[in-house]
């Protein structure tokens, strides 16, 4: 778990999949946490990182670029990388900017 002030980002391993957990905003101050956590993750063995978005209150551009990275180093393997239950918040950026329609949405969120 990294908790700074009002962000947190809770960490799980569920066989081969790191489900991160962020809470609070996603953005120029948390985003680079989220980037080093996922990327731990994924060179640590897991084969597939999911950032579970339900608990995330804003997002700024900092917290698309984080995500955008993450899609573009994590999901260059097919499956590697994948959002999950986005809250309104977070659901309305990714929906303005189109993020939506390129990074993978899996199924459940995490349990924290």
């Amino acid at each position: 778990m990294v908790e700074d002030g009002i962000w947190r980002l809770d960490v799980s391993v569920n066989g081969g999949t790191a489900w991160l957990l962020p809470q609070g905003d996603l953005d120029m101050e948390s985003s680079p946490s989220l980037i080093r956590c996922a990327q731990r993750a994924y060179t640590g063995g897991v084969h597939r990182v999911v950032v579970d978005l339900s608990r995330v209150t804003f997002v700024d551009s900092s917290g698309i670029g984080a995500l955008v990275t993450l899609w573009r180093t994590i999901g260059e393997t097919p499956g590697g990388f994948a959002i999950a239950a986005p809250s309104r918040a977070a659901q309305s950026v990714l929906s303005t900017t189109g993020i939506d329609t390129l990074i993978e949405r899996a199924d459940e969120p995490a349990q924290a």
